[in-house]
């Protein structure tokens, strides 16, 4: 009997502990999961490197893909998938890692770099920087079995070629645009990625209905895995700005990221209320602004537009004057930055934004591209501009083709990133965006003629004159800046950038 006894407890002993192992081993498994409340419905075949256009497309990206080139929170360059380069003469050698794999083990190599490089060129160029003018002459490549010299491999070397050094090569392959692709996850006739288990990225797709519910897995032969970084991630689709702070305080998220529509006069006073989850707040590089399109600079005389500005500044203005989230801006390039206004072109601005201009004598179309506050804003612009009529648009009107200008609005209302380094990828999305005013051409000359300009000097000088004119036109008219926010739960912690709008999953880590 006392055998007996001694035996049952010693099987419960052992169930105990067993449960106990078993508890914690879940615990510690669930632990390393993360939901996301990520703004979007869309399934993951519509996410394209080479088709960047959406914040929400953009991060999404960065978490599956890896560049050649990386940016650490202070701005610097750092090694991504290649881990070296040096220039021999005009060639740019850039080592590919060799260790690097899909979740698979499927080797990512140089071979694959040539493969994502020309298949960028083959699709449609990219939004951020302009390679064909740098790499195979210009040319349009038809098919990635085309010939194209100036990109090659040696082993796991990837050989770009240009005519000179070119200043701006490697910042411009740190962007998403550039994304490695491994051949195994794409179409070879279609070029469509269509496996995107195969991921150069620290994560890949292990789950997918097509409604937004995603499942992400880290790749372990990442080089950016890591155990105390989000093991599993779970994009929970599309929240309104109370919705996703609601499902993170009762428990349905644990993290809202910075391009959430819940902006940063929700985001500060919860995190304020609740400290049971962190903050990140990135300097004020959220900018709101007007900006007159192709019809509104042709149909509109530069008075018209004044008065135009003039309104829908005070109209915002008014809508945050009280809230410490915005702050009033009237330059794009922050002052003291990098293409900063001089001295005397400040005060040249400060004089025009004082004129009352001249009202237009027709209704004021304004599309609305940002969503935030789109009712308040349209209550406010038609107080202010009574003869404004307000619409929702669904693209910047520079990225849409149009059979006349009269489909497009005069001005619209949108938001984007602000630097105050001198960044060639913000640069050239925003010169491409038609922020400055230029034509379809003259926005491939000037930046041809940017990126080819080796003085510093004289490239922030181009950078300022290109801000001066869009201001003073006016083209473009800063409204208001707030900081980029997010929140996620304890034990989670960011090691995020402040200059970055980015929500790189594997820089939160678990205590």
């Amino acid at each position: 009997m006392a055998k007996f006894r001694i035996l049952v407890a010693s099987v419960f002993i052992v169930a105990i502990v067993g449960g106990i192992y078993s508890y914690m081993k879940n615990t510690d498994s669930n632990s390393r999961v993360l939901r996301v409340a990520f703004p979007s419905t869309k399934p993951v075949s519509s996410y394209e490197p080479t088709n960047i256009h959406w914040s929400d497309q953009y991060i999404f990206l960065e978490n599956v893909y890896s560049p050649l080139f990386e940016f650490d929170n202070n701005g610097t360059l750092r090694a991504g998938i290649a881990e070296a380069d040096k220039w021999v003469g005009s060639e740019l050698q850039l080592s590919i890692r060799n260790n690097l794999k899909t979740e698979n083990g499927t080797p990512i190599t140089a071979a694959d770099v040539v493969f994502s490089l020309k298949r960028l060129l083959v699709l449609s160029g990219n939004t951020h920087g302009d390679f064909k003018e740098l790499v195979c002459g210009g040319a349009q490549l038809k098919s990635v079995e085309d010939n194209c010299p100036e990109i090659t491999s040696k082993g796991n070397v990837v050989i770009i070629k240009t005519k000179k050094r070119e200043p701006f090569l490697i910042p411009m392959l740190a962007a998403l645009d550039f994304a490695i692709i491994p051949q195994s996850s794409v179409d070879p006739k279609t070029l469509k990625i269509v496996n995107y288990k195969e991921t150069s990225g620290p994560y890949y797709v292990a789950r997918d209905d097509g409604n937004g519910n995603v499942e992400l897995k880290m790749n372990p032969y990442s080089y950016h895995a890591a155990k105390n970084i989000p093991q599993i991630v779970e994009l929970v689709p599309e929240m309104t700005p109370k919705a996703s702070l609601d499902a993170l305080l009762h428990n349905q998220v644990d993290l809202v990221t910075t391009i959430d529509s819940a902006r940063a006069s929700d985001m500060l006073p919860f995190a304020e209320k609740h400290p049971q989850f962190r903050l990140h707040r990135t300097s004020d590089i959220r900018e709101l602004f007007l900006l007159f399109t192709e019809r509104g600079l042709k149909e509109l005389s530069a008075d018209e537009r004044h008065y135009v500005a003039t309104r829908v500044r005070e109209a915002f203005l008014n809508i945050y004057k009280n809230n410490p989230a915005y702050s009033p801006v009237d330059t794009f390039f922050p002052i003291l930055s990098d293409g900063a206004l001089t001295a005397n072109e400040q005060i040249k601005i400060d004089s025009l934004n004082a004129r009352n201009g001249e009202k237009p004598d027709r209704k004021i179309e304004i599309g609305i591209l940002h969503q935030g506050d789109r009712g308040l804003w349209i209550e406010q612009i038609q107080k202010y501009l009574p003869n404004a009529n307000c619409a929702p648009i669904t693209n910047i009107p520079a990225f849409e083709k149009h059979e006349s200008i009269s489909q497009l609005p005069d001005a619209f209302i949108a938001t984007t990133d602000i630097s105050f380094q001198e960044d060639i990828n913000l640069i050239s999305y925003s010169v491409n965006a038609g922020l400055f005013g230029l034509s379809k051409s003259e926005r491939a000359i000037w930046l041809k003629k940017y990126m080819t300009t080796e003085d510093l000097k004289e490239r922030l000088q181009m950078l300022s004159k290109l801000q001066y004119n869009a201001l003073s036109s006016p083209v473009l008219v800063p409204l208001v800046a707030s900081p980029y926010t997010a929140l996620v739960r304890k034990p989670w912690r960011f090691e995020l950038s402040t200059q970055y709008a980015n929500d790189p999953l594997w820089k939160i880590k678990h205590d």
